[in-house]
């Protein structure tokens, strides 16, 4: 077995005995992202009345249980707890005299002779050996002779090269603080017994020494001509340390520690201490760090002064809440925890009812900040047990743990992008069963920082009450604002509504908006041309969410612009078209003069493994036929359904017909026909021999025409410039979201702050800029920016969440991107 290995199955153990299970991942950290950027995407929450109390005998959905901690009664059934798993008592002094292949006679060792094959050391060790003080009068050479053996320092991680690990130290101070000494024999510079403060000995990185094997007697010396002094004399010590897993007794048996002989302080002219391992005037003793006990910190505090919530709706009922800090009663804003704390609150029994989902949600104050890496790092979780067990466990799916600095309340769903009546806290499996309920808060080595963590309103609920869905629901485009405007009629000050979205190539509906006090949304984050559907939801939260509204379609179509087609949408099949050979469709405009640009065309991607393609636009021979080709633009991430084309340069048609063609590659998608009648005949299929008129089916090509072309040109080289420019800086939500691992993100500048400095970053979850997408002057209109998922040194980044920010004069916005792999 390796160290990394075992190593790995000792840590796992020393958390499962200090979490009675629980297992954590540094990958299970959870951040929130910053609050200011996320207030920006969320819909108000509904406060909720702590009056209503459900009946169990007939629940139809709604709050479980709650603890407001307004009620003596009730928070007095909940119940603190110090589950601080004690570091053992020092263990004594391992040095000792023993001849099994000493130098000669004795040696002195650190070894445990008990141990291992011929005697070794433990795990977590950290053992020295002193001398008396030495008064250097003249300058002086330490030298002696030693073997060791204690284990590889291969695979130690950065900024470790080395897991157990030993040296020699001074101290010019009667032993108030140590240095070490430096050699050019030492073999590693980092050793993680003496600095890792979990599972080392708290001295951190930087300590220098040897670790691995030495088994031949060698000689070491030391420069002293740096400490002769007629005043202060000097002690010097030799320094065993060892870490929490692989030693002598759960690793290699051979490993023997360390050996020392003929140990001699000596100038040219005098020797000013000597030990050739004889049991006197060395003094052993153990220097494990131990830390101090955690404390028993969760209690019910009372706020004098109110603490101010983020969002309005997020402020807590009352003026009580838990704590886990060093108050009495009364809260205290300057107090704060301890280090090395493993405090729970939990609560009496509650009882759920047979139903599902159930959720878990709660407001808090998460005001502690530690950054460092996990663990050794501050950090909470909500946890739950079965009535008749006592093992706590994670209430999520994955055991995630949560670390962030706050000073104003918050909704936890809220902060972490939960919908409405979502939650990641899920006690579903537990329904029809009695449960207790816990928040576990640990901390660190380090000095605390911030006054604790505060919970209230503790709300259990099931929100399968069924409300009636939202009436009378249209979906509007408006090309003035370049939106489509959802409405309906309904108008409840209780109920958020969310507006669920399925655009092109979309498997389904994804939330969009949700928005109360309101009965309209107007979507700016769809692109003209396309086919939108939408449906809305009325929701109360903690209570129920509605069925979904019928659903409502909508095509965003620019002023001035119509769509010309021989299809009716609803595709009956594919034309098999084989590849490197176009398929293209007639035109005949009703009216001229016309501008014609825009093209969009339904594609069946099921027989295909390729998403890229040739489009092109065709004047008519001399017998009618497609002739030679106009201008072409080749496309790539073509998707199921309908997809937008557009050419450079719009084409004028002032009489007559154009074609407008696509030309499949071997792995391209196929262009889907419609074969109802009625059937125009206005499609052509290349072949070998030319073109052949294809008269029992259309292929699905439309065109937009604009038809106010004596007006400046409508259609320009960006699509979405297309539309009428918003007075308003607006950042637009990513598309796709989720994505992997591009996106485009695009924002409108407004005409008054054209030509005005721009600058587009994404930031990662701590707030880190990742990347500069644009940094510069901007024309009026939309721009579209792609993001590939790389950082600015060209390296990929890892999953989550991350943010883009637009900064201009007087304006910054921010929106949320999730990035999956």
């Amino acid at each position: 077995m390796t160290k990394s290995f075992l190593y790995s199955v000792l840590i796992m153990a020393f958390l499962v005995m200090v979490t009675e299970g629980r297992e954590f991942d540094k990958r299970k950290i959870n951040r929130p992202a910053s609050l200011e950027e996320l207030n920006n995407t969320r819909a108000a929450r509904v406060p909720l009345n702590i009056e209503q109390w459900p009946d169990f005998g007939q629940f139809k959905g709604g709050p479980i249980w709650l603890e407001s901690f307004e009620t003596p009664r009730r928070w007095a059934q909940w119940t603190a707890e110090d589950l601080t798993v004690p570091r053992p008592e020092p263990i004594p002094s391992q040095w000792l005299l023993d001849d099994w292949q000493a130098y000669e006679g004795l040696s002195w060792r650190c070894a445990d002779l008990s141990f291992g094959n011929n005697g070794g050391y433990g795990n977590h060790w950290y053992q020295v050996l002193d001398t008396p003080p030495i008064l250097l009068d003249e300058d002086a050479v330490f030298s002696f002779y030693h073997r060791f053996a204690v284990e590889d320092p291969a695979g130690a991680p950065a900024p470790y090269d080395a897991w157990d690990g030993l040296n020699v130290r001074i101290s010019a101070d009667g032993g108030e603080t140590w240095q070490v000494l430096s050699s050019q024999t030492y073999n590693v510079s980092s050793i993680w017994a003496f600095g890792e403060p979990q599972q080392g000995h708290n001295e951190g990185p930087g300590i220098p020494g040897w670790a691995g094997l030495l088994n031949e007697w060698t000689e070491v010396s030391f420069d002293l001509s740096d400490y002769t002094s007629m005043e202060n004399p000097v002690i010097l010590r030799f320094a065993f340390a060892s870490d929490m897993a692989y030693s002598t007794v759960d690793g290699d048996p051979d490993l023997f520690g360390w050996q020392i002989d003929q140990i001699i302080v000596q100038s040219a002219n005098k020797i000013f201490f000597a030990n050739d391992g004889v049991d006197e005037e060395l003094t052993g003793k153990s220097n494990e760090f131990i830390p101090p006990p955690g404390g028993n910190l969760w209690h019910v505090v009372k706020f004098q002064e109110p603490l101010a919530p983020f969002l309005p709706e997020f402020e807590p009922h009352g003026n009580h809440g838990a704590a886990v800090q060093n108050s009495s009663y009364f809260f205290d804003p300057n107090a704060t925890y301890n280090p090395y704390m493993d405090n729970i609150f939990y609560t009496g029994p509650i009882s759920l009812p047979d139903v599902s989902p159930i959720y878990l949600d709660f407001k808090y104050i998460p005001n502690f900040f530690d950054a460092g890496p996990f663990p050794d790092m501050d950090f909470f979780r909500p946890e739950v047990r079965h009535a008749d067990s006592t093992f706590w466990e994670p209430i999520e799916a994955q055991p995630f743990v949560y670390t962030f600095g706050f000073n104003r309340w918050l909704e936890f769903a809220w902060t972490y992008g939960y919908p409405i009546n979502t939650s990641m806290f899920d006690l579903s499996r537990f329904a029809g069963q009695d449960i207790y309920l816990s928040f576990r808060f640990w901390s660190d080595f380090d000095q605390p920082q911030g006054y604790g963590l505060l919970i209230d309103d503790v709300i259990i609920y099931s929100p399968i009450r069924e409300l009636p869905p939202p009436q009378n629901v249209k979906a509007e485009p408006n090309p003035e604002e370049g939106a489509i405007v959802i409405s309906w009629a309904d108008l409840h000050e209780e109920v958020v509504y969310t507006i669920g979205r399925k655009g092109p190539g979309d498997q389904s509906f994804f939330a969009v908006a949700q928005v109360k006090g309101e009965t309209e949304f107007y979507d700016y984050e769809i692109q003209p041309y396309l086919d939108y559907q939408y449906i809305v939801l009325a929701q109360v939260q903690y209570v129920g969410t509605s069925p979904a509204s019928e659903m409502v379609t909508a095509t965003l179509i620019p002023e001035g612009v119509i769509e010309l087609a021989y299809d009716d949408s609803e595709p009956n099949g594919f034309l098999e078209s084989a590849a490197n050979r176009k398929v293209a469709v007639r035109f005949t405009p009703e009216t001229y003069p016309v501008r014609f640009s825009v093209m969009k065309v339904y594609l069946n991607t099921q027989q295909s493994t390729g998403t890229a393609g040739r489009f092109s636009i065709l004047a008519s021979d001399d017998q009618g036929m497609p002739g030679n080709e106009v201008q072409f633009r080749l496309r790539s991430g073509l998707t199921e359904g309908f997809n937008v084309i557009e050419f450079s340069t719009p084409l004028t048609v002032e009489s007559g017909h154009f074609y407008v063609s696509f030309q499949r590659f071997s792995t391209s998608p196929y262009v889907a026909i419609d074969t109802d009648p009625p059937v125009y005949g206005n499609t052509f299929l290349e072949t070998d021999t030319g073109w052949v008129n294809i008269v029992d089916s259309d292929a699905m090509f439309h065109v937009f025409l604009d038809t106010t072309v004596s007006e400046e040109a409508f259609f320009v080289s960006d699509l979405q410039e297309s539309q009428p420019i918003p007075g308003e800086f607006m950042l637009y939500n990513n598309y796709p979201n989720p994505f992997n691992p591009n996106t485009t993100i695009s924002f409108n500048v407004p005409v008054l702050s054209a030509q005005q400095p721009m600058l587009v970053e994404v930031f990662d979850i701590l707030g880190q800029r990742v990347i500069t997408l644009f940094d510069g002057p901007a024309d009026a209109g939309r721009h579209s920016l792609q993001w590939n998922g790389l950082n600015q040194n060209g390296e990929m980044v890892p999953s989550g969440i991350y943010f883009y920010r637009l900064q201009s004069e007087g304006v910054q916005l921010s929106k949320r991107m999730l990035l999956i792999k």
